[in-house]
């Protein structure tokens, strides 16, 4: 009896994969619902000035040719002695697989190394009713001399450490969720449920940990040597001034955003 009934189960469960697998190998020819974040970042948030960034043709090339980008480097006007902070924002097309992928890829990709990974809860950013959750990434790597390729040595003997700390989630028009797994398990129960797909906004917030340099006995100038907690907080704290002013009021099937100018 009980060798019948996981048997049952194990059929159970490969028909609910297979269906939804079905599902998400679909042509995409579903509705999509715009993400709930702006497709355009603010040029002054407050006492921040945010410049923006261009996207690389490495970029472009890689991702498909709907994805729209908005980058910008956000510098504090009043207190100059913060570090600045790093946020972009890549929104998905109609081919998912193509338009966005997983954050840690990428940094692996560009020689971080990852220290530490957790989960981070914004209280005050609400989203579907919800505090947002963030994935943390601190990661570090050796800066290298662009022409030699050989790490850079400071005065004092040591190794030239780069340290840095990403927070990064997914937000759709229903959904956020900070896991590339999530997203997708979302994208195939939406359609195999409901007949939609939701359009995801990758974004993610950055800065580096002057404290970290500060320990290697690298002149900091004005800025003040946070340590990796008080980064943390201070990439927080940016996200609370910045997620109420580009998130949609509406969940509204609207059309998907333009690039921005």
């Amino acid at each position: 009896m009980m060798m019948e009934l996981n048997d049952r189960l194990l059929i159970l469960g490969g028909s609910l994969m297979a269906g939804f697998s079905l599902a998400f190998l679909m042509p995409d020819v579903n509705p999509m619902r715009s993400s709930r974040l702006e497709a355009k970042l603010p040029a002054q948030l407050g006492d921040w000035e945010g410049m923006k960034i261009p996207i690389t043709e490495r970029e472009l090339a890689v991702l498909a040719d709907d994805t729209i980008f908005e980058r910008r480097t956000y510098q504090q006007t009043i207190n100059v002695s913060l570090p600045p902070i790093q946020a972009s924002v890549v929104f998905s097309g109609k081919d998912m697989n193509n338009s966005i992928h997983r954050p840690e890829v990428c940094l692996r990709t560009q020689g971080w190394n990852f220290v530490h990974e957790r989960y981070v809860t914004v209280h005050e950013v609400i989203f579907g009713g919800k505090p947002l959750v963030v994935r943390e990434i601190i990661c570090n790597k050796s800066r290298r001399n662009p022409e030699t390729g050989k790490p850079i040595v400071l005065p004092n003997g040591k190794i030239f450490i780069d340290w840095q700390i990403l927070h990064y989630t997914f937000i759709g028009s229903e959904s956020v969720t900070p896991s590339h797994y999530g997203r997708v398990f979302i994208d195939i129960k939406d359609r195999a449920l409901w007949g939609f797909d939701q359009q995801w906004a990758y974004a993610t917030f950055s800065s580096l940990i002057p404290g970290k340099y500060e320990d290697q006995g690298v002149d900091l100038g004005s800025l003040t040597p946070l340590s990796i907690e008080q980064t943390s907080a201070h990439l927080t704290k940016f996200m609370q001034e910045l997620f109420p002013l580009v998130f949609k009021k509406t969940t509204a099937p609207d059309p998907l955003p333009a690039l921005p100018p």
